[in-house]
């Protein structure tokens, strides 16, 4: 039985990446393993679907489902969201489902489609930050998208110590992958180990595992 997996992120997985994060999740997509599916809630930046619609298209040759909310530059993302969220809980829905997000901003709104969520932080919100001090909005956001995910995967150190010190509350469902070094820009090394992609995978496998556990302990009380 495939596992559905549902990214939730604002770009196109067809156009070459603007960003680290959409070069990691074009990589990642591109090792999308047998037992899974994928659907990617995002962004077209060409213009030619229709909002609300599911493209099938390919990455890296995997065929990977692509469910546009809004054209770019048409809109937010947050809003086009709700207005489709009809379409993207109906594209998540399976019996193994699963959603994985890569913006803290992002993580609420992906608790609406009623699945559980990998949130993965690919560096720390906080890193630029004096003293540590951060916009009240700014903090609270990330409190939130926490709180709501099934489980943090921190791509950056810092950030994980901090989450554990600071959320004692999420700390038993933060964990840390580690990344290559060797960039001397400050900015965090792309996924190049197929053991680090599998491991990201992995953590889908266990939380609909854990979700099932849950539910079962749930029946039985």
């Amino acid at each position: 039985m495939a596992h559905r997996l549902c990214l939730f992120h604002p770009f196109d997985p067809r156009v070459a990446p603007r960003d680290t994060i959409g070069a990691r999740l074009r990589t990642v997509l591109a090792a999308l393993p047998s037992d899974f599916s994928a659907v990617v809630v995002g962004h077209d930046h060409a213009g030619d679907l229709e909002p609300g619609a599911i493209a099938a298209i390919e990455v890296a040759g995997r065929p990977v489902d692509f469910l546009p909310v809004a054209r770019q530059g048409a809109g937010s993302f947050a809003a086009a969201s709700m207005r489709h969220l009809p379409a993207i809980r109906a594209a998540a829905r399976a019996e193994i489902a699963s959603i994985s997000v890569h913006d803290l901003t992002w993580a609420p709104l992906a608790r609406l489609v009623g699945r559980p969520i990998v949130l993965v932080v690919h560096r720390d919100p906080r890193a630029g930050a004096v003293a540590g001090r951060v916009p009240l909005t700014a903090a609270l956001r990330e409190t939130v998208a926490l709180r709501v995910a099934d489980r943090i995967v921190g791509c950056d150190a810092g950030f994980v110590r901090r989450c554990r010190d600071g959320h004692p509350s999420v700390a038993a469902k933060t964990e840390l992958l580690v990344l290559p070094n060797g960039e001397d820009d400050g900015a965090v090394a792309f996924f190049d180990e197929d053991a680090q992609i599998a491991r990201l995978w992995e953590r889908h496998r266990r939380l609909f595992d854990a979700q099932a556990i849950r539910r079962a302990h749930h029946a039985a009380a």
